[in-house]
This record gives C-alpha cells, structure tokens and sequence, in this order.
C-alpha cells in the first residue's frame, strides 16, 4: 500500500462516533466506516479505469473514496450539479469507467464506455495520480487537476495544524465534499486526521443554525453567502468556536456585523484548487480592508514582488505539474505588516480606452454609498472605448446618488456608465461570483 492517505486511515484504529446526521443522530462510526469500504471494494476490483465519484454530500462519501484507493483506482470528484453529459465528455481525457451516483438506499455503481475511444475507457491512470479535482467549468468544461495522495495529505496536515483543527472539534459539512474547499477542510480531516464530521444538505441559515445546535458541531467552513444569510438568525449555539470562510472575498463589513452579532470572528480561508489551502487569517483581529487573507499557512512559502504582484507558492501540498511543487496564481496581492491581501485578478482588469482599473476598487466605493448593501462591478465590450465599466448594486438607492457619490471618490472615466439592480448578488454553487455571467445577464450588448 503506497497511499499515504490510507496508510494513516489504516494506522488509526478510531472507535466511536466518526459521522453525524444535523439532527446529531450518529450516521456512522469510525468501524462503520472500515467495515463499508470492505464491502465496496468488490464495486471497485472490476477493472483499473478512473472513477467518477459524484456521490454528494452522503455518510457513505469516505468509504467510497477508501474502497476505490484501496483497489488502485483514482478518483475524479464531480459535484453533484455536474450534468451526466458534462462527467461522460471527460471519459476519454481521463479514463473514466465507473460513475458512482447516490440512490435512494445506496449508492450507485453504473459501468461507463467511452465511444470517442474504440477500446474503451478501461486504461490505467497515468502512474502516481490518486485524485482528480475539477475546476468550477461555469464558462467551459471543467478542466481536472491531478494530485498524489502524499500531495493531498500535505494539505490536510497544513489545514489542520495551521486551524488548530483536533479530534475533539467536529467539522459541520455543508459545502460540496466534491470541491477543493470541501474535500481539504472536512473529508481528508476526517479521513487522515480523525476530525468527525456533520453532513448538512439544507444551506438555509435556520437549518444551519439547528444543525449546528442539535449536532454540537464546533466548526463551520462555509461561504460568505452562507454567514450573510446567517445575519437572519438571532443566535449560535455555544458549541460553535471557529467560523472560516472561502471561496470568495469576504467583504469587512460582513465580518463586523456577524462578529457584532454572534461574538464570533469569521476567519479568512485563500486557497486555490491546484495547490489547497494557502493563507489563512488566524487573527482575532477584525480587518478594514477587503480581501485580508493572514499569513501563508504552516508549510507554505510565499514568493512576491514588492507591491501588488502575481505571487508563486511553494508547497508540498501543489499538485502534479511542472515545475514541481510551486504555483503561480492569476491572483494579485499585496504584502502588509500583519499578511497578504488581495487586491484583485489579473483577469478582472478593466481597460477603458487604453487605461486599467481595478473592479475592487470601484467597488469599495460603491459599497461606501449610503443604501448600498453589496456591489459587484465587470466590464462589457465597447467598440469605441475597448471597454464599459458597469455595476451590480444590490440595496434601494437611487441612481444618481450612486454617480454623485462615485463622483468625489473616482476619477471620471472609472464611475460605472450602466447601473443595474438586484435583491441579492448572484454566486454560483461553489458562492462564488462570475463577473463574466453578471455581465452577459444584466448587461449584454445590444443587438
């Protein structure tokens, strides 16, 4: 056995509670979970190709995953909302031929073939790769990152220790298992690390807040959206001692609010899906400025240029790709006394007539108007001027309030031209925002 992953899974030897339903009720134990993964392994023995786990956010998602590892296979991990056409467009690019879906009792072992492929689907991965990840695919299909099982653990460890994440805690599951977020901060833990695990599928703050109560779950990762819509309940269980937040930016006055609420910090989580986690905020501090993201995590070095730049992280825990263990993200940040913050994407700069902004920085105005709850702002074609700056804005204000407000604040050629409206900003499933489908949806060109 040469899964490192599983070595430690074998080493543990765990007995009691491992898995826990919202309602608090026990799902699995940690025996539950061996003796599972025994009796699916014959699922998995049937042939060497790739397997498409899509399971969602089910008890029986870490005996499948052993029970695969166990077999030699490596897995691919789809979210639930992947369209089936969307997984079987991967066969031939992977070498897919087992799709695991949940089922009413069960789950699901459905043998797939891959026609583009006259022999086939039924190769062995390229050696050394035990997990795919996808990426998100919202304009495209996803495109998957190859990782090593020592690469994973790497990452489980570095979430961990830098969290202070222990077997006492008990991580509450309601972001996707089948994202990098979600896979780093509650399956490799439970798995490698002996963190159990609550399993929420309802995302409503009163179902949130319940789960967390009956379930005496001690630690939320979850999205923004998720801690704004928690700003509707009128209180936290005690149990709750660590708030973390990924997969988007969290906007300071969110976290001022929910701290002045509930008494708790939400902590800032930067990571990317080919490399895991990379800065985490482990302060009590409540940042100022948007996009505070702490310091590298424990194991992770940091490389970057004086000033907003590209930086490169070196880890154990990035993927397969060359060169081997560093990463350049398409991220900009900024080196500050207390961590690293980021200021924008290098795909996100604006260019109106030969000049570059910044989206953040319209958008922090924005927000700072009076009335103005939330603000998201993209650029759109423009013939004349290569492109417009327009702006989402989420409260009840009126236009011209906004231009006059932007007015004292930004130079004229960055207030935002069109202005557009709506009760909440659209995230897709993984809470993040799209500035390119807000653009082709609230401002597309005319015709």
């Amino acid at each position: 056995m040469s899964n490192p992953v599983l070595q430690r899974w074998e080493a543990s030897r765990r007995t009691g509670p491992a898995i826990f339903a919202s309602s608090g009720e026990t799902l699995r134990t940690w025996e539950d979970i061996e003796a599972e993964s025994r009796q699916m392994c014959e699922h998995f023995s049937r042939d060497s190709g790739v397997v498409a786990l899509q399971a969602g956010n089910h008890a029986s998602f870490p005996a499948l995953l052993l029970a695969a590892w166990r077999a030699g296979r490596a897995v691919c991990l789809c979210d639930p909302g992947l369209p089936n056409a969307m997984v079987e467009s991967l066969g031939p690019q992977l070498g897919i031929s087992l799709h695991v879906t949940p089922g009413k009792d069960a789950p699901v072992f459905r043998p797939t073939e891959c026609k583009d492929r006259p022999t086939g689907c039924k190769a062995n991965p390229p050696a050394g790769i035990d997990l795919y990840k996808l990426t998100s695919g919202t304009v495209a299909r996803p495109q998957p990152l190859a990782f090593t099982a020592s690469q994973l653990l790497a990452d489980a460890d570095q979430v961990c220790d830098t969290m202070g994440l222990g077997d006492e805690d008990r991580n509450f599951g309601v972001i996707s298992f089948a994202h990098s977020y979600g896979f780093s901060n509650l399956i490799t833990p439970l798995i490698a690390r002996g963190i159990p695990l609550v399993i929420s599928s309802d995302a409503l703050p009163r179902a949130i807040q319940s789960g967390l109560a009956d379930a005496c779950a001690t630690v939320l990762p979850a999205v923004p959206a998720m801690f704004r819509s928690l700003l509707a309940c009128d209180s936290l269980p005690p149990s709750l001692r660590l708030c973390i937040s990924a997969g988007a930016p969290l906007d300071p006055q969110l976290g001022k609010a929910f701290h002045g609420r509930f008494g708790l910090k939400i902590h800032s989580f930067y990571g990317a899906s080919e490399c895991g986690g990379i800065c985490y905020d482990a302060s009590e501090e409540l940042p100022d400025e948007p996009g505070f993201v702490g310091l590298p995590m424990n194991g992770v070095t940091i490389e970057a240029g004086r000033g907003p730049s590209r930086i490169r992280i070196v880890s154990q825990a990035v993927g397969i790709r060359e060169p081997a263990g560093s990463l350049e993200t398409s991220d900009i940040l900024i080196r500050e006394p207390n961590g690293y913050r980021i200021v924008g994407r290098e795909s996100d700069i604006l260019n109106v007539a030969g000049r570059k902004a910044s989206p953040q920085e319209i958008e922090e105005v924005l927000k700072s108007c009076p009335g103005v709850q939330d603000a998201v702002v993209c650029g759109v074609n423009d013939l004349s001027r290569g492109q417009e700056i327009c702006a989402l804005v989420q409260g009840e204000v009126d236009r011209d309030v906004i231009r006059r407000h932007c007015a004292t604040r930004l130079s004229a050629w960055k207030i935002p031209r069109r202005l557009a409206f709506a009760d909440a900003i659209p995230v897709n499933t993984r809470g993040k925002i799209s500035r390119a489908a807000i653009a082709n949806t609230y401002f597309p060109s005319p015709d």
